[in-house]
């Protein structure tokens, strides 16, 4: 009996450290991207697409310090937001929205140093931007990232993943400008 109640205990003690999936609905995520995008001359489509690459829509993803849909880092959730990071990071719809607003400042702080890349844009907010600028900005300086979405998108194809048609996820190919 010590040696059930024993076991118990130690599945009990594990249980609370495995890390649990909290995928989010994707027509959720496409609705909720859509007024930041607006918001900010984003393609809803291309951030749609950068939260398969960096979560597979797992709002309690983490990687390293980075965490949720987007995989903010604390640094780059301090450049665009007063809020604390712990626990607002965890709620996917404030961490899309922080997320979206990294994105636009990454975009603007590119843009006014003159680079207009897409390939750089999306470096700056995978890698973070203090990283491309220690490389002077030069694509060739930056590993191309592993994930299939991020590869497809740094070859240029800004839609990789088809947003849920049903909720007016055009094709690219049907006179979206």
């Amino acid at each position: 009996m010590k040696r059930v109640c024993l076991a118990v205990l130690i599945l009990l003690a594990f249980a609370g450290c495995v890390a649990r999936r909290e995928p989010v609905d994707r027509r959720e995520v496409w609705r909720a991207i859509q007024a930041p995008a607006a918001q900010y001359r984003l393609d809803p489509a291309f951030i749609y697409a950068l939260v398969a690459a960096e979560s597979d829509f797992d709002a309690r993803a983490r990687s390293g310090d980075a965490r949720g849909l987007l995989q903010i880092k604390p640094a780059a959730w301090a450049t665009v937001s007063t809020r604390a990071y712990e626990p607002a990071v965890w709620d996917w719809r404030v961490n899309l929205e922080t997320g979206v607003d990294y994105l636009a400042w990454c975009r603007h702080a590119l843009h006014t140093r003159g680079h207009d890349s897409d390939r750089l844009l999306l470096a700056a907010f995978h890698y973070g931007f203090d990283y491309v600028e220690a490389r002077d900005f030069d694509e060739r300086r930056i590993p191309r990232p592993a994930h299939p979405f991020y590869r497809q998108l740094w070859a240029g194809n800004l839609w990789p993943l088809m947003p849920p048609a049903e909720l007016g996820g055009e094709n690219p190919g049907d006179g979206r400008d």
